[in-house]
């Protein structure tokens, strides 16, 4: 998931982190992020899940601010 994600185009990644539905996304990158990756960050996990059961509004809008800036998701997907 991570890499497919990463491999998008920006304007897709844009869109699948619109406000409306960019909680599931941000929330599935974070947890797949921690599943998928060699640094096992438990925070990661957390807030990958509570964006994906929660507070995904919030992070879906950090997370569509960071990849217009920074063509990435940064903030709490280490």
């Amino acid at each position: 998931m991570v890499k497919w994600f990463d491999s998008l185009s920006t304007t897709v990644r844009i869109i699948l982190l619109i406000p409306i539905w960019g909680g599931i996304f941000s929330g599935l990158y974070r947890i797949f992020k921690y599943v998928e990756g060699d640094n096992k960050n438990v925070v990661t996990l957390v807030v990958g899940i509570l964006c994906f059961f929660g507070i995904g509004f919030i992070f879906s809008l950090i997370d569509l601010i960071t990849t217009i800036m920074n063509n990435k998701i940064s903030i709490l997907a280490d």
